[in-house]
């Protein structure tokens, strides 16, 4: 695997490889990208600070055209949770960094003003970018291709980087790093953009085209993936989530009401959708385009809608196309607005907003982005809200706010979000899959045996997955040992499934070992879901990994699976 990294504040840029020992071991994705965080990053700890690097990791398919699999990774320190962050993509940078022969790319430094990285063809240029700083992302894009061609792939940042907001997010062709605060690094680094733009051809594998295939028949077999996605995107959750009494309102004190149905996939559909799109080579289709732009998915349905009883499509389609112009993450973003309406209810905080104001949220937004008044403390997250007020009922897990799956309604999805790397997160183990979805299939939501082994075991498969850097739709239809098979066609050397879960055991290890290093090692909910029982599932779960009774993995795990050089 080759490495490009640019220091901007040398101006300077190198090559190197990474050894097969570590490719054996990780493969590539996030495995690799923490694997070299956790190497480079010892000693250092503000994610903000000039010196501290941030990964963008290619998949071990991302120079091929499977299905589900043109993404790309990236990994750094959060500066909203303290937490490893990596953060997954469907737009074309992954794949246009491959054609350049570059497999990961590492961002070091500070450049002296605002400025955008050229990737052009195996040329690298640090270009001055004073006149974008501050400019509207459509400007930012336009001037972009005009001067460098309308098949560029361009991954930049909104304003609300560039003004420090902790969970700012990065976009790349109309997709988005959604999570962690990843686009307030690539700001404090005064990075607008990262251009890229490259011709060679896709590899082309016997096997792997075999495995393409199957793989496609098995999307188009599957309800989910041939007709819910395609039809209603991924809003046609919202209704079947609320129906099930786990989509949540106001901060966690509700559940959504029958109200919530008008902001819906079918209802977006009928009277906003302009048309589908997709991600780089797939077939699935599941993104949404209105008059608004890209959007809304059903996280910001819920996030910016339902939970702030906003049960307008057009309003919630509006509130979304600000955020992806200012680049926020909707799902903290309509935590940090529910907690604060909460809080002024509770005369907490003078806020002036109330829930159902569409247009009061509008204004709020504006202030977050710009840090202006009370948005300077919403731009720093939940947590920091909590610790600032003495409240102990921020919506965060290890400073991440919660999604739209309330935890009280599945057990295993709450122990999920309790030990996820990177704090509340519902895409490192999708336990609402056989809990609610029936994938693949039924058990008993609200039991407690045998939680902590299961959530151990989709937590690695998630693992291995993002080494490839696959989209998480895929396992709706495509079962977990595929996973492996398309590795061992990649590389012309069989894995078997347990050499795939093995890998991503060690991943998260990894990952573990890294928050620990960082003072994250508590796996807690919050106040509001005492009701579950987590006490018993965290003992399974903490056997399960092999770790002591306090969540630390122990030297002969590390050993296992390793890492012996790393034990703590």
């Amino acid at each position: 695997m080759r490495v490009l990294e640019i220091d901007l504040s040398k101006r300077s840029l190198s090559f190197r490889s990474i050894s097969e020992e570590i490719t054996e071991a990780f493969v590539g994705g996030r495995g690799v990208n923490a694997r070299l965080l956790f190497e480079e990053t010892s000693g250092l700890s503000d994610p903000l600070s000039p010196a501290y690097p941030s990964f963008f990791g290619t998949g071990a398919l991302s120079d091929s055209i499977f299905p589900m699999a043109g993404r790309f990774i990236a990994t750094s320190k959060s500066p909203l949770t303290g937490t490893i962050m990596s953060s997954a993509c469907g737009g074309r940078l992954g794949l246009m960094l491959r054609k350049q022969g570059i497999d990961v790319l590492s961002l070091k430094g500070m450049a002296e003003a605002p400025s955008y990285i050229g990737l052009f063809e195996g040329e690298v240029e640090i270009r001055e970018a004073t006149h974008l700083w501050g400019r509207q992302k459509g400007f930012v894009k336009g001037w972009l291709k005009e001067r460098h061609g309308k098949d560029t792939s361009i991954l930049l940042v909104g304003r609300a980087a560039e003004n420090g907001v902790f969970y700012a997010n990065l976009e790349n062709d109309g997709r988005f790093l959604g999570r962690g605060g990843l686009g307030a690094i690539l700001g404090a680094k005064n990075v607008k953009a990262i251009v890229l733009k490259g011709r060679s051809r896709l590899r082309k594998d016997e096997e792997l085209s075999f495995l393409r295939h199957e793989w496609q028949k098995l999307l188009m077999a599957n309800p989910i993936t041939s007709k819910g996605l395609p039809l209603f995107g991924t809003g046609v959750l919202l209704n079947y989530m609320r129906e099930m009494g786990i989509l949540p309102s106001r901060n966690f004190r509700d559940r959504a009401s029958l109200s919530s149905a008008s902001i819906s996939g079918e209802e977006l559909r009928r009277g906003l959708l302009l048309r589908r799109r997709s991600c780089v080579f797939c077939p699935v289709g599941c993104g949404r385009v209105t008059e608004f732009g890209d959007g809304p998915e059903y996280e910001t349905l819920w996030a910016l809608g339902a939970n702030l009883l906003i049960h307008d499509i057009r309003s919630v389609a509006r509130l979304n196309a600000l955020c992806n112009e200012y680049g926020l993450d909707t799902i903290t973003l309509g935590n940090v607005i529910a907690y604060a309406i909460e809080l002024s209810e509770r005369g907490r905080l003078k806020l002036g907003v109330s829930y159902g104001d569409a247009k009061a949220v509008e204004g709020l937004i504006h202030m977050i982005a710009e840090k202006r008044g009370v948005g300077e403390i919403l731009s720093l997250g939940t947590k920091a809200m909590g610790e600032f007020f003495e409240d102990e009922d921020a919506p965060q897990v290890k400073g991440l706010e919660l999604p739209a799956y309330d935890p009280r309604g599945a057990y295993g999805q709450a122990l999920s979000y309790a030990t996820s790397n990177r704090g509340g997160c519902h895409l490192q183990a999708y336990l609402i899959g056989p809990e609610v979805l029936g994938i693949p299939k039924l058990i008993d939501r609200f039991a407690v045996a045998g939680k902590g082994s299961l959530v151990a075991f989709y937590q690695n498969v998630s693992a291995f997955m993002d080494t490839l850097v696959l989209c998480r739709f895929a396992s709706f239809a495509i079962p977990p040992e595929y996973y492996s098979r398309v590795l061992s066609a990649r590389k012309g050397k069989r894995l078997t499934f347990e050499d795939a879960i093995r890998i991503g055991e060690r991943i998260w290890n990894l990952e573990r070992l890294f928050n620990i290093r960082e003072g994250v090692e508590e796996d807690r909910l919050p106040r509001r879901f005492e009701v579950i029982p987590l006490g018993s599932m965290l003992a399974e779960y903490y056997e399960a990994r092999g770790w002591d009774s306090s969540g630390r993995p122990k030297a002969e795990k590390l050993l296992e699976l390793g890492l012996g050089e790393v034990a703590l």
